[in-house]
């Protein structure tokens, strides 16, 4: 009798262990674009006069004026005579393109407004993050935290060719039209500041 109690019991046990399994499902994410993301610390420098002795770590303008470097430590420099220092934890939105921080950099930051809460900010920015992931575009994506309701937008291009060409052919995309609408309810940005760092 016992026997036979069990043998039910390990039927029963069995088909729950199989009826689960069916209904279980695995899914291994292999896209990194949107998960595994650094936050840098950028110190940018923009000085009044060349100033050809400056801190070597730092990449630097050919006149000598504007410097930045990008730290993954806590590192806020030092303020220096004669240079507006900005300095912003910028949170990568397009990692596969970290290869873009190596080496010249021509780099665009805009000062911009958020409409929304930081949530609401990037999820905005999804569909233009999509675009440049579809379309393998050569440029690094990257925004500071908000600070009331300004934050900082970088773009790292290829180089300054590669970027008005993007610009371009992205002006005269039905794409452009549709991603801006999207983008101009969540923020507004001022015109780019441009650099090109030896």
């Amino acid at each position: 009798m016992t026997r036979s109690i069990l043998k039910l019991f390990s039927i029963f046990f069995l088909i729950s262990c199989t009826e689960n399994t069916e209904n279980q499902r695995t899914e291994v994410i292999t896209d990194s674009y949107f998960f595994q993301k650094n936050t840098f610390n950028m110190n940018l420098y923009n000085c009044n006069t060349p100033n050809q002795n400056f801190n070597s770590t730092y990449k630097r303008t050919l006149d000598y004026s504007n410097f930045y470097k990008f730290s993954e430590l806590t590192e806020k420099d030092e303020e220096i005579d004669n240079c507006i220092h900005i300095y912003a934890k910028i949170s990568e939105l397009t990692p596969l393109k970290e290869e873009l921080l190596i080496g010249n950099v021509y780099m665009e930051v805009s000062n911009c407004n958020s409409k929304v809460e930081e949530e609401i900010l990037i999820d905005s920015l999804k569909p233009y993050l999509d675009y440049l992931k579809e379309n393998n575009v050569q440029v690094w994506t990257g925004i500071s935290s908000l600070e009331k309701v300004n934050f900082l937008w970088i773009n790292i291009w290829e180089s300054e060719e590669y970027r008005e060409k993007f610009l371009l052919e992205w002006v005269n995309s039905n794409h452009s039209g549709k991603i801006a609408k999207l983008l101009k309810s969540s923020a507004v940005c001022d015109n780019p500041s441009t650099y090109l760092f030896l």
